[in-house]
This record gives structure tokens, sequence and C-alpha cells, in this order.
């Protein structure tokens, strides 16, 4: 199965999500997924800022690596599943890709007490403190995520 994680500029929240998705799966001793990140908005080739890094860091997870690209028809047919931070991206996916919109789903609706319509918060331009805490929330949304997908082999 390959799935997608999509935010707006594929800088922070998508590919934190990917990475932490990757470290369940790995200590799981599942490699039966397929993970990538993509934005709505998103320029090609650009560095994960420095506060993601370092908050990911903390959690063992490398994102020097990562690259920001934006969503494309080849990577919206690739995945079976497309995992949206808020909304908008849902919205963005309708008017672009509407025949992907049954792939969609909602990463905060993993979250504990989550409400139809909430977002995973962004970071972007924040205090170090606000990529923590949002991260431990990312955290929270993908590890209900990873439970979800315990029954599924590809």
């Amino acid at each position: 199965m390959n799935i997608l994680f999509v935010c707006t500029g594929n800088l922070n929240r998508s590919p934190m999500a990917a990475a932490l998705l990757h470290k369940f799966l790995s200590r799981a001793g599942r490699d039966d997924l397929s993970i990538r990140s993509a934005g709505t908005h998103a320029f090609e080739g650009s560095p994960a800022p420095a506060n993601a890094i370092e908050v990911a860091n903390q959690a063992g997870i490398d994102l020097s690596p990562h690259m920001t690209q934006p969503i494309s028809r080849e990577l919206v047919d690739w995945a079976d599943r497309i995992v949206v931070m808020s909304p908008e991206h849902i919205d963005f996916i309708e008017v672009n890709f509407p025949d992907a919109l049954d792939k969609i789903e909602e990463m905060a609706s993993f979250r504990v007490g989550a409400r139809p319509g909430d977002s995973v918060k962004d970071p972007n331009g924040l205090s170090p403190f606000h990529y923590r805490q949002y991260f431990g929330e990312l955290m929270e949304a993908v590890q209900g995520y990873f439970s979800s997908l315990q029954n599924i082999r590809s």
C-alpha cells in the first residue's frame, strides 16, 4: 500500500508525519507500506526548516535529507491513501484531482477527541516551543493512524 501525506508547503507537517509513520512501521518490523509526502503549494526542492529538523531529531528522526515537492498527478495516482493535514487540503484535491476524493483521510481525525474539520496545526514560522507542541499533537495523530493500519497488509 502507498500512503501520501499532504500539507501546504511540504516543509513541516507532511514530512514529519511520513517520517514518524516510517519509524513506527520500522519498529513493528513492517516493510509492506511505501510512504511519501507532498504539498498543495510546495516549491520543488526546499529543505525542511531548522526547527522542524531539530524537533524531529529529538524524536530520533532525521529530516535533514527531506526536500519539498508539490502534489502531482503522478503522486496522486501512486497513492492508495492520501492523508491530509487540514480541510483546505481536501478542497485543493477536490478541485485538482476530483477522482482521488475516495482516497482521502484526515490526519487530525486519528487524535483522541478529534472533531470533524479539525486540523493538524502548522508550526511554520513559529517559535521552537510551537514546533515541539505541534509535533507532539502530530505524533499522537500518527500513532492513531498507525494503530488503524495494524490489521492491514499490502
